[in-house]
């Protein structure tokens, strides 16, 4: 009877070899492996290194929002003077323990001007904007008719007015001459604004514009808090 013949050297060689390559994938393949490159972040609290920031809005104002915990947008079935009620209320609250925090980019001028385009029913300083332009995208989605002849027309949003070149100071002294005519919508005839509160309104507006992720997170970091004592 003949002998079975041994694995040569030379075979168990090869086998070794092979067995270090398939290794050598496993390697790389599983998720602690050596080599593996980082998954990219997914989430935008991992993408901006920002801790429980759940929106895609990049503005000055979002960054304000966040800082402060302010209502990003109404709710439900909510209407919009409840909505503003509510951010009327946490606003005092914050004023009054001198909490409101101001991103980098935002002056007092821009917070005054943010409180008179929430405003709805004052004597002074009533912008009553919430109405047709409510957050968080500043537009109710509708057609309106802006004058006694004029058609329907879409609700622009308010946000990035800079990308479509929009003359901020110019559009709020069209939208108050128009305020102040004869036969003027029911929303605009509310509206009560001197020179300073055109001023406070275009700072406001100016902070709707995006900025990139990683500037985003610096207005956070940069942010101040608004002196509100002598309010």
């Amino acid at each position: 009877m003949k002998r079975r013949s041994d694995i040569s050297p030379q075979t168990g060689s090869k086998t070794a070899i092979s067995l270090a390559i398939c290794l050598s994938f496993v390697v790389v393949a599983s998720p602690d492996g050596f080599g593996q490159a980082k998954p990219k972040p997914t989430s935008i609290e991992a993408k901006t290194k920002i801790h429980r920031l759940a929106t895609t809005n990049r503005s000055v104002y979002d960054a304000f929002v966040y800082l402060n915990r302010i209502p990003e947008k109404v709710e439900g079935d909510e209407d919009i003077l409840d909505f503003t009620a509510r951010v009327y209320s946490l606003l005092a609250n914050q004023e009054g323990r001198v909490l409101i925090k101001l991103p980098k980019g935002m002056n007092r001028e821009a917070y005054l001007g943010y409180k008179t385009f929430l405003s709805t029913d004052a004597e002074v300083s009533n912008g009553n904007c919430v109405a047709c332009h409510a957050p968080e995208k500043f537009t109710d989605l509708k057609n309106h008719v802006l004058s006694e002849d004029g058609k329907a027309l879409p609700t622009p949003s308010l946000r990035n007015m800079n990308k479509r070149k929009v003359d901020v100071a110019k559009a709020l002294r069209s939208k108050l001459a128009a305020a102040e005519k004869p036969g003027a919508p029911k929303d605009y005839q509310s509206i009560k604004l001197d020179k300073a509160d055109l001023v406070h309104l275009e700072a406001f507006l100016k902070l709707l514009d995006d900025v990139e992720d990683k500037s985003f997170r610096e207005l956070i970091i940069k942010a101040k808090v608004l002196d509100t004592s002598q309010n």
